[in-house]
């Protein structure tokens, strides 16, 4: 088998390069321009639904890049809200703790309340305030909309795009893929990367071979795909996703054989893909193929999926500064319901968890070496398209490109 021709590949990759100029991005000084042109009119993923399961529920939600704290609410309409993190009498942050659920929301500072639809709805001493009008002082509003299990953000006060706009195809791939799920895991970690350097570790799987080589030797692959090639990779105006097949001669250890005997597999196990037995929206396994291992997307500019059968992963990467990147990562899988789904769960965590913190170490190692100033740019391959079309649409935004 030619392995070159193995992919199937699909999008318009004409503005894509292969030579990307790299050491520029590493500046400061251009990292204040990622700031405003990109972080600032992007649509930005910040939190999950799940964590608002009812009405008055809320959750903190910190956009590093921005020097940002949102709390995100469910009000008592059942509508989701977004709004700055900050009480409008002197500016103390509001909430403190990382969620609740409560109607309304005091501030420790001087006591003025809000109700989770942002109202102001109580002012202590509040006749010694004559021409206060609380209508105009509600907590301030940030740009807010709900797909699937996703809060999405914008802080441009007149977004150019729609949310279904940006998010493009990708918008009715996933119909109910994220929901009814259960985290299992969650993790945060403060890398010395930059932050293209650090999601590009996730973009591409040209690594696993080598990077993964003791985790997860033979996942991937196989006799006829002994370079890993990706199944199917595709590119949409903003964003990219790649799908991985699976090794039907993967040796399985004794370990993981007694882990999946009585729950669903989980990574690194991938069962077999028909659309009888494991039906799927057609965004996940977008290529329908028959040995699917799992798929990885790009949802700029800070959001990496992975998706398998019955799980999937939230990776973000939040700018801390041109060299420092808030990484935070959480499992979700199917709600465990038996002794055996709680073991797959732990097995699964345990796993992915190792495979992760390799990862961590090639950001760092990365932009370390990049910083020395030995090469302006960096060379990408065909199997690396999502790294191309990453810094096409970066550069599309920060106006580099006509």
């Amino acid at each position: 088998m030619n392995e070159i021709t193995q992919t199937q590949f699909l999008g318009d990759f004409s503005r894509l390069q292969s030579r990307i100029d790299i050491l520029d991005r590493l500046r400061p000084e251009f990292y204040a321009r990622e700031v405003e042109r990109i972080f600032r009119r992007a649509w930005l993923p910040i939190a999950s639904v799940t964590d608002l399961p009812n009405e008055n529920c809320y959750v903190v939600a910190d956009v590093p890049p921005l020097n940002a704290s949102l709390v995100v609410a469910r009000g008592g309409d059942g509508k989701v809200r977004a709004f700055y993190n900050v009480c409008r009498h002197r500016g103390a942050r509001l909430v403190k703790h990382q969620s609740g659920c409560r109607k309304a929301i005091s501030c420790g500072f001087h006591g003025w309340t809000y109700a989770t639809d942002g109202r102001l709805i109580g002012v202590t001493d509040k006749t010694q305030f004559p021409d206060l009008d609380p209508e105009q002082l509600g907590l301030v509003p940030v740009n807010c909309e709900v797909w699937e299990d996703y809060v999405f953000v914008n802080f441009d006060p007149n977004p150019p795009a729609t949310l279904r706009q940006w998010l493009g195809k990708f918008h009715d791939q996933y119909k109910g893929f994220f929901s009814n799920r259960q985290r299992i895991a969650s993790y945060r970690i403060v890398v010395d990367a930059n932050w293209n350097v650090a999601i590009n570790s996730f973009s591409e799987g040209y690594h696993a071979a080598y990077v993964h080589r003791k985790t997860v030797p033979d996942y991937q692959g196989g006799k006829q795909n002994p370079q890993r090639h990706r199944a199917y990779l595709e590119i949409t105006e903003h964003h990219g996703r790649y799908s991985a097949q699976a090794n039907p001669n993967r040796h399985v250890t004794p370990v993981e054989e007694i882990a999946y005997a009585d729950g669903r597999p989980l990574y690194p196990s991938f069962p077999p893909f028909s659309e009888t037995t494991l039906p799927l929206p057609p965004g996940v396994n977008a290529s329908r193929n028959e040995n699917w291992g799992f798929d990885v997307a790009e949802v700029f500019p800070v959001l990496i999926w992975i998706i398998g059968a019955h799980w999937h992963a939230n990776l973000w990467f939040w700018p801390l500064s041109a060299d420092k990147t808030d990484v935070r990562v959480e499992f979700f899988a199917y709600k465990a319901e038996t002794v055996g789904d709680c073991l797959s769960h732990a097995y699964f965590r345990t796993r992915l968890r190792e495979v992760f913190r390799e990862d961590v170490g090639t950001m760092e190692q990365v932009t370390n070496a990049l910083k020395s100033g030995a090469m302006q740019g960096i060379v990408l391959s065909r199997q690396e398209l999502l790294l191309q079309q990453h810094y096409a649409v970066a550069d599309e935004m920060l106006g580099r490109r006509s």
